[in-house]
């Protein structure tokens, strides 16, 4: 029989300290994946705003307190270092625009305004090519995130110029307008003509 002191004591590990412990270790891009597979997860995930969602407060029953695990894991990302880096979390940026999530979002952008955590150029790339997606995708409010935090009313040390605005909606133009023109409905008005 063993001495009483001789087994380590357990402990209770909170799920989202243990899960963030976990996911710390992995790229960023999987932690969206993850958003994914259950109402749960983007509890756990996303920012406190996004957890007072009533859709995720249907499918979970009530509101949890343990959420902001993406604004804690940005936050351990950091600083990038290898391009290895800044690809993975540029496409966590582009898929939080791509799928209108504003508050992962704005957790996403708010580092790159510390000179610390990415390169300048890097990082005015990829909030440009933000507002550009969010812009192209006629979403709004996914905009309105982008512009709030590195718009040219901003606080932000690093943040878009009115001429980067414009690019935007010139480049959403151009979108639609390809659009229309390569629709559908205009190959069959070709067809039933000839």
């Amino acid at each position: 029989m063993e001495p009483a002191g001789s087994q380590a004591p357990w402990l209770a590990l909170h799920d989202a300290t243990a899960a963030f412990l976990i996911l710390r270790l992995l790229p960023p891009r999987t932690w969206w994946q993850l958003r994914a597979l259950s109402a749960e997860w983007r509890l756990l995930l996303d920012d406190a705003g996004n957890c007072m969602e009533r859709s995720c407060r249907e499918m979970v029953g009530e509101f949890r307190p343990a959420c902001c695990l993406v604004k804690l894991l940005v936050e351990a990302a950091g600083p990038l270092k290898t391009a290895n880096e800044e690809v993975d979390f540029a496409g966590c940026v582009y898929r939080a625009v791509h799928h209108g999530s504003v508050g992962p979002l704005q957790q996403l952008l708010r580092p790159l305004a510390a000179e610390s955590f990415a390169r300048r150029a890097f990082a005015l790339g990829v909030i440009r090519e933000a507002l550009v997606q969010a812009a192209v995708a006629g979403d709004a409010a996914t905009c309105h995130a982008v512009l709030q935090q590195h718009g040219p009313r901003s606080a932000a040390a690093r943040r878009l110029q009115s001429g980067d605005a414009a690019m935007a909606l010139k480049a959403a133009a151009d979108w639609h307008l390809m659009r229309a023109l390569a629709a559908p409905e205009n190959s069959c008005v070709k067809l039933v003509q000839t």
